[in-house]
């Protein structure tokens, strides 16, 4: 039986026992981009806030805040999820 022969079958029982691995190498870059995410959506709600601020100034009425609130919540969200994947991996271990 080769390596892979024997990583599918111990991965098929695994399945079949209702536990999955996952690799920890997906694990991380799953990690990885979750944070990326976290970081443009913190990045785009400073540009909506700018963006509310200078429409106040010319005396338009700012229509971004329910995006910032939005994206917000967005940002908080996909952060809870990354640190509950990094306490999976931790378990994993």
């Amino acid at each position: 039986m080769s390596e892979k022969e024997f990583i599918d079958q111990v991965m098929n029982g695994l399945k079949k026992e209702g536990f999955l691995m996952i690799p920890d190498d997906f694990i991380d870059h799953l990690i990885i981009t979750l944070h990326a995410n976290v970081t443009a959506i913190n990045s785009l709600i400073e540009v909506v806030k700018v963006e509310n601020k200078m429409l106040s100034l010319r005396g338009s009425l700012p229509t971004g805040n329910r995006q910032v609130n939005s994206l917000k919540g967005l940002s908080t969200r996909i952060a809870e999820i990354a640190f509950n994947v990094e306490d999976v991996r931790n378990e994993q271990r």
